[in-house]
């Protein structure tokens, strides 16, 4: 199938539109990028013409390309381009084997950088835990298989305390040794019985979010991601998005202006796959290289981000700004108004990465020039902050509900806090990965009460808002995300499908099709409708009618953007 004037008709299966009236039709025509109709097929023959192409999808379903609002895109694939891929390594052979492999083509000297071992990005359902041996292996075995490198093997989540893995090379040059402390800050240096270092350090050693200053210095030292792993990275990333169906990406969150122009390079070479909406941080925080802004510095970065907005393109976009208040619970950053236990044991109510100061001028910032804006918020304290803040800045410079604000993440919101954010005009992004990995752990430390607001999708749902959902921290596939939505289920078995939690399969869909549409505001795609974009993907099931647990086996064959194939298994 290329792309010309003929139409091409799909029929022999179901077309799920996705429109707001339920429609399910028989077969759909697309031409020059655009759907024409949707219906019986008999009518949809006759629309098509006799010279038009066309696929019999042998009981397949077409339905609306998918659009995930909170995809890191760029982050997860530009990181894992860089590193040796040990995601799905059974022994220390096998690491050892690719790391070897990794030393014969890089130069002496030159950093060998691991991925973790087991599934991004929790590293819950596998992990190291499950290689032969139980555990990740030592500086001797990276040695033998890196002997002239420094080699690390990162931990990635914000999972806490985490493990992390250097050679003798690599403890050399982030300077440890035997005479090292055993522990510095809150990261644990393994030693063994003659006290030198097996190579293992514990605690907060993830690459992001961590809130370890030391860790932090450490990470500076050695080698970052490169610009071309960052462009490559978002290609191969595109490419994978669009082997599970995705069609659109919202990029809201640690978007730094060097990211942002990545798309760029590809808008202009015309080598996007999928429909990019890019939103810069007001002050980027979590990374080594996050730095506090001065007031001046601050204000230059919102002016920029208010100069370049530019919703006109195609397949690119930029719009508005990201203020984070907080960051992820388990590594102690979620900012509540009652004290809990952190990941190491001790009292904590958060890190707040603003201070108040700052939310306010961004809020009032985007209030006063009718300018979007992105919050994160997730918890209590922060709502509060944030509410305070957007509702004198509303009675300051008048109602900018019309603007349609972004909250994302919302972990926890009760019906009060709903209410106002809804006569704000917000609308929600969120993640089932937030319930689904997380849930056992805000038991934990927050008790079960605190899981009956935990992604109150109906509850939000029922207040008005428009929710997107996204794969954020994962699990990859979005038609697993789709099930969570209905089942509320945690990763070790824990539930939380209460009243304020629970959605129907349509409404699922549709947070991942309809209604994240109308949130990143983009016209056309979202729905299989006369005159909309031919954003549209091939199942091997139908979404509707799929039960639940075999929703996670649903197979993508074809992937279409503007009804240009970026995905084809062939079996059309």
């Amino acid at each position: 199938m290329t792309r010309d004037d003929r139409a091409t008709l799909f029929h022999g299966g179901r077309v799920v539109t996705m429109r707001e009236d339920g429609a399910v039709a028989e077969a759909i025509v697309v031409r020059e990028g655009r759907v024409v109709a949707t219906g019986t097929e008999q009518d949809m023959r006759a629309a098509a013409g006799d010279q038009a192409r066309t696929v019999d999808l042998a009981g397949a379903t077409v339905m609306p390309g998918l659009i995930d609002t909170h995809p890191h895109l760029i982050h997860w694939n530009g990181i894992r381009r860089s590193v040796v891929d040990l995601f799905d390594c059974r022994d220390h052979g096998e690491i050892a084997a690719r790391i070897s492999a990794a030393a014969a083509r890089t130069p002496k000297g030159q950093w060998i950088r691991c991925s973790p071992i087991g599934e991004p990005h929790y590293f819950l359902r596998r992990s190291y835990r499950d290689l032969a041996e139980g555990e990740l292996p030592t500086r001797q075995l990276l040695d033998a298989a890196a002997p002239d490198h420094p080699v690390w093997i990162q931990a990635w989540a914000p999972v806490n305390p985490a493990v992390t893995v250097l050679n003798t090379r690599g403890l050399w040059n982030i300077q440890v040794s035997r005479n090292t402390p055993d522990r510095v800050g809150r990261v644990s240096i393994e030693k063994d019985a003659d006290g030198e270092p097996t190579g293992r350090l514990l605690g907060p050693v993830n690459n992001y979010y961590n809130n370890e200053p030391w860790w932090d210095s450490v990470l500076a030292r050695i080698d970052g991601v490169s610009p071309e792993d960052w462009y490559e990275g978002a290609r191969s990333g595109m490419a994978e998005a669009n082997r599970r169906g995705v069609t659109a990406v919202y990029e809201g969150h640690m978007m730094d202006w060097p990211l942002i122009d990545v798309y760029r390079q590809h808008g202009n070479a015309g080598t996007l796959t999928t429909r990019v909406l890019c939103t810069p941080d007001a002050e980027p925080h979590g990374l080594p290289t996050s730095v506090t802004l001065t007031e001046t510095e601050l204000v230059q970065r919102l002016e920029l981000a208010y100069r370049v907005q530019d919703l006109s393109g195609d397949m690119f976009r930029t719009e508005s700004f990201l203020c984070t208040r907080g960051g992820p619970f388990n590594p102690g950053m979620m900012v509540l108004n009652r004290s809990h236990r952190g990941p190491y044991g001790e009292w904590t109510k958060g890190l707040e990465f603003l201070p108040e100061w700052k939310g306010r001028l961004m809020v009032e910032f985007a209030a006063e020039r009718g300018m979007r804006m992105n919050l994160i918020s997730v918890a209590d304290r922060e709502h509060d902050i944030a509410l305070e803040h957007l509702e004198t800045a509303r009675r300051k410079f008048g109602d900018f509900s019309e603007q349609q604000w972004i909250l994302q993440h919302a972990y926890f919101m009760d019906d009060e806090q709903c209410r106002r954010y809804r006569d704000l005009g917000f609308q929600i992004t969120t993640s089932m990965s937030f319930s689904h990995f997380k849930m056992h752990t805000f038991r934990e430390r927050l008790g079960s009460d605190y899981l009956k607001n935990l992604i109150p999708l109906r509850r939000e749902l029922d207040h008005g808002f428009d929710v997107g959902c996204g794969t954020d921290w994962g699990p990859a596939n979005v038609f697993e995300h789709i099930a969570f939505a209905q089942t509320h289920r945690g990763v070790f078995g824990d539930r939380n499908d209460g009243p304020a939690q629970v959605i129907d399969r349509q409404q699922s869909l549709a947070a991942w099709t309809r209604s994240a549409a109308r949130i990143l505001r983009w016209k056309g795609i979202g729905t299989l409708e006369a005159g909309g974009h031919a954003d549209l993907i091939v199942v091997d099931r139908d979404p509707l009618t799929t039960p639940t647990d075999d929703l996670k086996d649903t197979k993508v064959h074809l992937t279409m953007v503007g009804g240009r194939p970026v995905h084809d298994e062939g079996v059309l």
